[in-house]
């Protein structure tokens, strides 16, 4: 019985570690994409330096 309890422990962190991951992938690869299109719009709308 106490073994059960401690492989669907473990198998709850596993699944928790994986979750996190993707979600830091995730998360990841919209930050990339939003500063890309924030950069790309960013240098269409600026003007030039008058000087």
């Amino acid at each position: 019985m106490a073994l059960g309890a401690v492989f669907h422990g473990a198998q709850l962190m596993l699944d928790l570690a994986v979750a996190g991951l993707s979600l830091v992938v995730a998360l990841g690869l919209f930050a990339v994409v939003t500063a890309v299109l924030c950069s790309a719009a960013f240098l269409h709308h600026s003007k030039p330096v008058a000087s």
